[in-house]
């Protein structure tokens, strides 16, 4: 687990604030802005609800950023997901930079069915921890990193399954791997097989019924 305590966290909220570093996503106004920040070698993405207005720093602000640690916390140690991720401050979270490329980055090109592949392997890894993603459509939230691997990034808007029935985890869980199909469809649709895709067609005509889509920074699903 990622339970740092001020001490013996990488860096504190006085170092960040000497030098905020780079910009990465401005964000909307119910969004962390999303900052770069290098220390001591190390190359960090600092996730800040701080530069918001008091009301939603203090409001969405501060349970979101309890929200995401709390999912990083149980997924920490699974390849492919943010690493030495830690709370900066009740406003803050911080983890390590990946080096890599999202599948929303025009001209990423056509990806091997084994990334995919290895996607999917690595969504259920997430979901046997007790995690759905919720936001995996989201190509921004897929990274290719430096070795063609997956990275799935931003789990804000997870949701903890342990304590649903059986048959309604089983459902979430498939809503978030369609988002996995989704972009194998989109790259290599001959690969994706039967299965996947009915789960894919099942899962598009459960997206209706999505009702909190877009509310407050939650995922839109696409």
């Amino acid at each position: 687990m990622n339970r740092q305590n001020p001490a013996s966290s990488p860096f504190t909220r006085a170092d960040f604030e000497q030098e905020r570093g780079e910009v990465l996503n401005e964000g909307r106004w119910a969004n962390a802005v999303l900052h770069l920040f290098r220390r001591e070698g190390g190359v960090w993405v600092v996730k800040d609800f701080r530069p918001r207005n008091p009301l939603v720093r203090e409001t969405i602000g501060t349970l979101l950023t309890a929200r995401e640690m709390r999912g990083l916390n149980r997924i920490a140690g699974i390849p492919g997901v943010p690493v030495d991720a830690f709370r900066l401050d009740r406003h803050a979270l911080a983890y390590r930079y990946t080096v890599g490329s999202s599948l929303a980055r025009p001209g990423i090109g056509t990806l091997p069915t084994e990334f995919y592949a290895a996607l999917e392997q690595l969504l259920r890894q997430v979901h046997a921890r007790g995690i759905v993603h919720l936001d995996v459509r989201n190509a921004r939230n897929v990274l290719v990193d430096e070795q063609g691997r997956p990275v799935l990034l931003d789990f804000q808007s997870h949701l903890a399954t342990t304590w649903l029935p059986r048959r309604l985890r089983e459902l979430v869980e498939l809503f978030d791997l369609s988002g996995v199909y989704k972009h194998w469809a989109g790259s290599q649709p001959d690969s994706l097989g039967e299965a996947r895709a009915e789960v894919l067609a099942r899962m598009n005509r459960w997206r209706r019924f999505w009702v909190l889509r877009g509310y407050m920074g939650l995922p839109r699903l696409k």
